[in-house]
């Protein structure tokens, strides 16, 4: 029988080979092409609808100002989606005037950090697409109105954008504000306001706080930008990793700097989203992006109609029609396209194979600088991606080690996510996850070993190593999957093109029940929990997989956990701590020399240089300062 359900069992690797779903360049142009027939229908949706005007909210932090942010989003977006279709042109243009004289009457707000600046980047687009210099219809919004936005993107410069923000000579840009997203927002409305500013006559000679004019203020920043981009591609992208929330808030700016900035900084942001696109097309199913995550809140975790699977209608004409709202209008309405062989690479499901992907990002903190406002990244940031993707469904943890809570930027420890995502739903997914208080926020919960489709996932404990994490749980979502079966410790399950199995390896487990799937809740927290997930087309048929399955025997023996997967690897972890996991044998490196590595996207740490390839089709991109 063991011979018989290793011969049925698919183990190799293979990287992509040409498959018959290959798309050819005239196909991938016909789909790239009705990216504006595409959009006018998102933007058809929204065709006379009247403004419906959010509220303005107490504080939601203490000593924060009135919580203001949806508020202006519904203006702005309304005001958008005037000014785009040429409708409502008088109400649109009001919306801006009551958003402006707002703030302009609340200066307070200017210094909360989870208002004021989420809208700007519409808001700068709107003045450059429709202002009195707009460059897809001059003069729509008004003068009037547009004199009081500046006055009021004056005045919250002079208080907000500060020249010593902009050093990079020895932050090397990784000195980062309040968080990754917020520190982008900052840096992006101080150098869009002075882009503006900078050439009025009101403005262009008066001082902000530090002394300085809206001139310098935009030489300055537009230098720190180039520099922050070359880095975010030097080190592996962002620190708050795969985060489709998070994620939109710091790329809306690179949209713009993209559609708005002089000629290098438009060269360089188009480099910055051709490399952002192609990371998120390799790891996808569907528009629904894998692999591990930080900053993901429990209410987000289950989720896979994320903004990133909307766009994926517009870039690839793929889901479900959407209509742009908040910072989707950004990158709607940008001229930024996919290039065809990140379309290819985000098409070809089927032909992308089997493969693994490594990544390298930032996440260790320099003493002392591990939480808000002030956060300093550490050259080497000790943390490495891993994800094992087929067809049929995507594995994805990282590997670090067990440090201290204190020792992470908590930008990156933040509820970090591991799992696995399925094709047969956007929603269809397995991932651990630790439960968290009222505020929604666990840090530094657990880490993990990974070879192919088993990973292995250990609570750290909470006195030293996390903060936050209460009991250990792994979820399975409702849609997706069609039967549970339980043997022995192990939760069976099948999907459409997969077989699951899971076990929680000491202390067993009890079943909780959620509107939108299932908690496997641990009895023991600190148990470590085994997560194996094949193709079927690996087995003949379920009860072959789940025999496979029962025949293993994890152990733990002198505080080391050890499993040999179906896949035949041995992955093991101190539960002392005392080294990173182990694979094989041989620890996981974390320095490893490529920052990215995988049959599509390679690039050498620190280099800049990543060649994009996909069967015949070829793309390199140079980062430099």
């Amino acid at each position: 029988m063991r011979c018989l359900l290793m011969f049925c069992m698919i183990t190799t690797i293979c990287c992509y080979k040409c498959s018959a779903s290959d798309l050819s360049d005239e196909q991938l142009v016909k789909i790239r092409d009705g990216y504006e027939l595409r959009r006018k229908k998102g933007f058809e949706l929204l065709k006379g609808k009247p403004l419906i005007r959010e509220k303005v909210v107490p504080p939601i932090f203490l000593n924060g100002s009135n919580f203001s942010r949806y508020y202006s989003y519904s203006l702005i977006d309304y005001a958008f989606k005037c000014f785009w279709l040429k409708e409502q042109l008088d109400s649109a243009n009001a919306a801006l005037l009551e958003n402006a004289q707002y703030y302009i009457n609340y200066p307070r707000a200017f210094k909360d950090k989870d208002s004021f600046y989420w809208g700007v980047d519409e808001l700068c687009s709107i003045l450059e697409l429709f202002g009195s210099h707009g460059t897809k219809e001059a003069g729509l919004v008004r003068k009037d109105v547009e004199e009081i936005i500046l006055f009021m993107m004056f005045e919250y410069s002079k208080m907000q954008s500060k020249i010593s923000k902009a050093e990079f000579a020895v932050s090397k840009t990784w000195y980062i504000d309040e968080s990754e997203n917020h520190h982008v927002q900052r840096f992006y409305a101080a150098w869009h306001f002075a882009k503006f500013l900078k050439d009025h006559p009101l403005y262009r000679d008066q001082k902000y706080d530090d002394g300085f004019n809206a001139e310098y203020h935009y030489s300055t920043w537009n230098k720190y930008i180039k520099y922050w981009i070359v880095e975010r591609a030097k080190k592996g992208l962002f620190v708050e990793m795969a985060n489709d929330s998070y994620g939109l808030e710091t790329l809306k700016g690179v949209y713009n700097f993209y559609g708005f900035g002089d000629l290098e900084l438009k060269e360089l942001s188009k480099k910055l989203l051709d490399l952002y696109w192609a990371v998120w097309a390799q790891e996808q199913l569907g528009g629904v992006r894998g692999g591990a995550k930080s900053r993901i809140y429990p209410y987000d975790a289950y989720n896979g109609r994320t903004t990133f699977w909307k766009m994926a209608w517009y870039y690839l004409g793929i889901n479900e029609k959407t209509a742009p709202h908040e910072n989707l209008f950004t990158l709607v309405t940008s001229q930024y396209r996919m290039p065809l062989i990140v379309m290819d690479i985000a098409l070809d499901n089927e032909g992308r194979g089997i493969y693994e992907i490594t990544q390298r990002r930032q996440g260790a903190a320099e003493i002392g600088f591990f939480s808000p406002p002030d956060y300093r990244l550490k050259p080497n940031g000790e943390l490495l991606r891993y994800s094992f993707c087929s067809p049929e469904f995507i594995a994805g943890t990282f590997f670090c080690p067990a440090k201290k809570y204190e020792e992470w930027a908590l930008i990156s420890s933040q509820n970090r996510w591991a799992g696995v995502i399925f094709k047969d739903n956007p929603n269809a997914r397995i991932y651990v996850n630790c439960k968290t208080g009222k505020d929604d926020r666990a840090y530094n919960q657990f880490w993990c070993v990974q070879s192919k489709g088993c990973m292995v996932v250990h609570k750290l404990q909470d006195t030293l190593h996390s903060r936050g994490a209460q009991n250990m749980r792994v979820w399975i979502s409702k849609v997706g999957f069609s039967k549970i079966v339980e043997k022995n410790g192990w939760v069976f399950t099948t999907s459409d093109g997969a077989y699951t199995a899971i076990k929680p390896v000491v202390g067993g487990y009890q079943w909780e029940e959620d509107e939108n799937g299932r908690w496997i809740v641990l009895k023991e927290k600190y148990s470590p929990v085994i997560i194996e997930v094949v193709r079927k087309s690996d087995f003949s048929h379920f009860w072959q997989f789940q025999i496979k399955i029962l025949s293993s025997q994890p152990s733990i023996i002198n505080r080391s956990f050890s499993h040999e997967t179906v896949y035949g690897d041995v992955l093991s972890f101190p539960l002392s701590y005392d080294h990173v996991p182990v694979i094989n044998g041989k620890q996981v490196d974390l320095s490893p020399t490529m920052v990215m590595e995988s049959p599509f996207i390679k690039s050498k740490f620190d280099s800049g240089v990543f060649e994009i390839v996909k069967g015949s089709r070829q793309l390199t991109l140079v980062f430099t300062s």
